[in-house]
């Protein structure tokens, strides 16, 4: 791990010599180490933590290197956390971080941080009758993962059982890398349901009544960016904690991946998609987030660092 982290800091160097940047956005660990070495400021962006298991498997994954973390976030000149710190998950940021009275007044959290606002796209009757063809119908979207070794052609094959057993709403399953199409095609989906590769991911969130996913980060900070309930199938501790934040709302149902049934899968279906306390819960959480602002919020901290500085010169 030092050896790579030393190596992306060689690239990291060349690159900032010569591009001379007005600032370093980083998610490495040594990109604003780098900055603070070359009088550039740096912006370090980091996901927020949702649960304990999660920064369990941090701390595994970083140890032996804890003091290279450390000195990266103190070179940063600001930290951005794409969160809320009311969806915690119990996890207090003095637990995250052994210096973190030293970093709080550098940290702003952000909500979910997204390429493309929901807000500013079309509404989500419009989404689906471009998705699906038909705007007043129910929908449900499933995203089995981009080729995880999580994911396989069994789960796939639930889900479409389970979809099977409500006829009365359309699913749009998207594989990613994860099934070739050569292999989709023979599993005979019922015809309530689309077998797609790639979907723009916010824009089927946001159309889907309800939305089944693992519990990447990715996925859920779109979830609750768009306001859309969901039911949560995790596979590892990182996933559990974020499943964890929409079920703990009353904006999801979390299932056991080890004893999921097709049944139990269409059931957490039909309760979200008929309950309207999901997507009311899942509406609230949407608001919380957009009180931290988002990425209008983090392009403006990242001018005013840029201003600042510029001063300072």
């Amino acid at each position: 791990m030092e050896q790579l982290i030393a190596r992306i800091g060689e690239i990291e160097t060349k690159a900032a010599t010569r591009e001379q940047p007005d600032l370093l956005l980083c998610g490495t660990i040594s990109g604003s180490k780098i900055g603070k070495c070359l009088g550039i400021p740096s912006l370090l962006v980091a996901l927020q933590a949702h649960g304990p298991k999660t920064l369990a498997m941090f701390a595994q994954r970083l140890k032996g290197i804890k003091d290279e973390l450390y000195s990266s976030q103190e070179a940063a000149d600001l930290i951005i956390l794409e969160g809320m710190p009311e969806i915690s998950g119990g996890v207090s940021f003095g637990d995250q971080w052994e210096n973190y009275e030293a970093l709080q007044d550098k940290i702003y959290f952000t909500g979910p941080l997204l390429n493309e606002s929901p807000n500013e796209m079309p509404s989500r009757e419009t989404l689906k009758e471009k998705h699906i063809g038909a705007g007043n119908k129910t929908m449900v979207y499933v995203t089995i993962g981009g080729g995880s070794s999580l994911i396989g052609e069994q789960f796939l094959q639930l889900v479409l059982e389970s979809l099977k057993m409500l006829p009365w709403l359309t699913g749009v399953v998207a594989t990613g890398i994860a099934i070739s199409p050569d292999k989709i095609k023979s599993f005979n989906p019922p015809n309530n349901v689309a077998i797609r590769g790639f979907v723009p991911g916010t824009e089927m969130i946001k159309a889907s009544d309800v939305t089944v996913f693992h519990g990447g980060s990715s996925t859920l900070m779109t979830c609750l960016a768009c306001g859309t309930p969901a039911v949560v199938i995790p596979s590892i501790g990182e996933q559990e904690d974020n499943a964890a934040v929409l079920a703990q709302s009353g904006a999801g149902i979390v299932l056991d991946k080890k004893t999921l049934t097709p049944q139990m899968l269409a059931d957490a279906v039909h309760a979200i998609v008929t309950d309207p306390s999901y997507r009311e819960q899942a509406q609230k959480l949407k608001s919380l987030g957009e009180k931290y602002g988002g990425a209008e919020v983090a392009a403006s901290l990242a001018e005013k660092l840029v201003a600042r500085e510029a001063v300072l010169q």
